[in-house]
């Protein structure tokens, strides 16, 4: 027997080993099966087209089928179809860049319909030439852990729907001042739709970029310090408008460590406009003219303006009663305002007061109610406004008013008051209280309307001289009234921008004044004629009043004729005043002023005076200049003039 044959002994040695190796393989085979078999997660392998060549009993809790129900069928077939396409992009993913394999989740249907959520941790296999062999994965059902995520993004899905409905804008930033979140609120400011668009950023990148120091600044203060509260400031929104916030600032913790800063605002744009107008509106009634006043619903001032107290002489009249200032007269009157005011009536009424010293301040009061939110009566209000002056002076100006209408009503015009293009305004008549048209046919019409043409003509003109010149304008006219001429004088002038006219009834003026023209031409006509028969006629015009007209040349002759003439008539006819009219006496000299001298001092001693009529601006100068002494005579210009004097002279004597 050779050397190198191994002897029974070893041979059955290492048989024995062999034995012993496979055993123990057998036995790990068995433990590994047994651990693959017993398990809850599903185990798989599939070829290369996706094929199940192996799966566990877990396939039966899973799928719903027994393994060997698998086997042979497409892994695809149990993908939920939503998870499909992405399931194969992955692992098309996977094998274009030859990984190994990794983690993908999706739904699988079970064979009653329902669906599980499984986690799959897949390896791939490859051979030599790098293509895929085969796909072994582990999956476990991840449910749970799907239903907690679902929770949790519900959860933080209803957590920003309640942050993105807070009035307020919220927004949270880390160490550096970058955003890490915020609301809606905050996002609308800034002009921007996502909150991934305003993560990372800074104020400097925000339309408030102009105010952003100093909000970093705050910041900045908020994590080295502490929270910061009520600041007022302004922000720039992305539209352009700036508006008004209030903003809270406070550390933002985790685990007790500051990761950052938490801060929220409220516009208070409209709170602060309100605010702004209340101290507007205070300021306005603390310096209001007139006195105004709160008081609650038992009249206990709980308010009163320094105008008031004033008013009334005191220093202050918060916790006095209404009825306590109140004239007694007056408290009835102040009940039935605060009943109105309760129905919704806003009196106006006449109060008196009681001043401090005693004295009454009478006031226009206007009164209401003042009513909480939920329209219970909490008090009135009231403006006083101070008539006590007002009704003095009104009473001095109706006391002025009746005098000055006396006065009106004693001047005997007729007055018209038009406007400045010539319309009737108001009117007074004279003591006839005759018009030619009844009030309502011409007030408020156009004088072009309701005047005759050539007298509305003759007013029109006048009106426009005036305002022309602004001196008064005179003119005169005449107008029918109840079938009779009237003669009128009217004067014109300007009454602040209206045009005042009054209007004198000259009707009987005018009628003696066309009786002595008419006297005057009777004797200028008789003495014609007599100048026909005789150089110095003398004629009686009236009982004790002789005339006599003088014509042509006087020589010493006929200055002899004429005072006999003179003083024969005197004696005749009794008279006390004769009239040399000397109208047509052309020349006058020495001679002929000591004729007419003598024969007024001749006249004198017949106990008449002579009146010397009809001289002429160059008589008059002739007698001054040869120092003629004229104390005898009494001198008028015109024969009219000296009738007047004469006839005036006789009433005279006769009364």
């Amino acid at each position: 027997m050779s050397t190198n044959t191994p002897s029974d002994s070893t041979m059955k040695a290492e048989h024995e080993h062999v034995y012993e190796r496979v055993a123990q393989l057998e036995r790990e085979l068995a433990r590994f099966r047994a651990i693959i078999e017993d398990t809850d997660l599903l185990i798989t392998e599939v070829d290369a087209n996706g094929i199940f060549t192996y799966v566990n009993p877990a396939a039966r809790s899973v799928f719903g089928y027994a393994p060997e129900e698998c086997i042979g069928r497409s892994s695809l077939e149990f993908v939920h179809p939503d998870d499909l396409e992405e399931t194969q992009r992955v692992f098309v993913e996977w094998v274009q860049r030859h990984e190994r394999g990794g983690v993908i989740e999706n739904r699988v249907i079970h064979r009653n319909g329902s669906f599980s959520h499984l986690l799959w941790s897949i390896t791939l296999h490859y051979d030599d030439q790098g293509q895929v062999q085969r796909a072994t994965s582990i999956a476990h059902d991840i449910g749970a852990l799907h239903q907690l995520r679902s929770e949790l993004r519900e959860s933080r899905t209803m957590l920003q729907l309640v942050i993105d409905n807070l009035p307020q804008a919220i927004f949270w930033k880390d160490r550096e001042l970058r955003f890490l979140g915020g609301n809606q609120r905050l996002l609308s400011d800034a002009g921007l739709t996502s909150v991934d668009d305003i993560i990372g950023k800074t104020d400097f990148d925000m339309p408030w970029k102009d105010h952003a120091a100093a909000y970093q600044a705050d910041d900045r203060d908020v994590i080295e310090h502490g929270p910061k509260l009520n600041i007022e400031e302004m922000l720039t929104r992305s539209d352009g408008s700036t508006i008004w916030l209030r903003t809270n600032k406070v550390p933002l913790r985790r685990d007790g460590e500051i990761v950052g800063v938490l801060g929220m605002y409220e516009d208070v744009t409209a709170l602060k406009r309100q605010e702004d107008e209340l101290r507007t509106f205070k300021l306005l009634v603390e310096n209001a003219p007139d006195g105004i006043a709160i008081a609650d619903t038992n009249l206990t001032l709980t308010y009163a303006n320094p105008a008031l107290a004033a008013m009334l002489g005191y220093s202050s009249l918060v916790g006095m009663t209404v009825p306590m200032i109140t004239h007694p007269d007056d408290l009835e009157k102040l009940s039935a305002i605060a009943q109105q005011v309760t129905q919704g009536g806003a009196p106006r009424e006449m109060i008196r007061y009681l001043h401090s010293n005693g004295s009454i301040v009478t006031v226009q009061a206007s009164a209401l109610a003042l009513y909480d939110g939920h329209r219970n009566l909490i008090g009135y209000a009231s403006i006083n406004r101070d008539i006590t002056e007002q009704l003095q002076a009104e009473e001095s100006l109706r006391a002025s008013e009746q005098r000055n209408r006396a006065l009106l009503n004693a001047i005997p015009d007729l007055m018209f008051l038009l406007s400045a293009d010539g319309v009737f305004l108001d009117y007074k008549t004279d003591s006839s209280g005759d018009l030619i048209l009844p009030p309502e046919a011409f007030l408020n019409r156009n004088v072009a309307d309701v005047l005759p043409p050539h007298l509305a003509e003759q007013v029109l003109t006048h009106m426009e001289a005036l305002k022309r010149t602004h001196e008064m304008q005179t003119y005169q006219y005449q107008i029918l009234i109840n079938d009779q001429v009237r003669d009128f004088e009217a004067r014109m002038v300007f009454s602040n921008d209206d045009i005042l006219v009054l209007s004198r009834d000259m009707t009987k003026q005018r009628r003696a004044e066309r009786e002595r023209q008419a006297m005057q031409e009777q004797i200028i006509q008789a003495q014609q004629a007599a100048l026909r028969e005789l150089s110095t006629p003398l004629m009686p015009i009236a009982d004790g009043v002789v005339a006599m007209p003088i014509i042509g040349t006087i020589d010493t002759m006929r200055a002899q004729q004429i005072m006999e003439a003179l003083l024969q008539g005197i004696a005749d006819h009794s008279a006390d005043i004769a009239i040399l009219d000397i109208t047509g006496v052309k020349v006058v000299d020495t001679q002929v002023a000591g004729a007419l001298i003598r024969a007024a001092q001749a006249a004198r001693m017949l106990g008449a005076r002579v009146v010397l009529t009809g001289i002429s601006p160059e008589i008059a100068q002739t007698l001054v200049h040869i120092g003629a002494e004229m104390r005898e005579m009494v001198a008028k210009p015109t024969l009219q003039q000296g009738i007047a004097y004469a006839l005036e002279q006789r009433v005279g004597h006769h009364q």
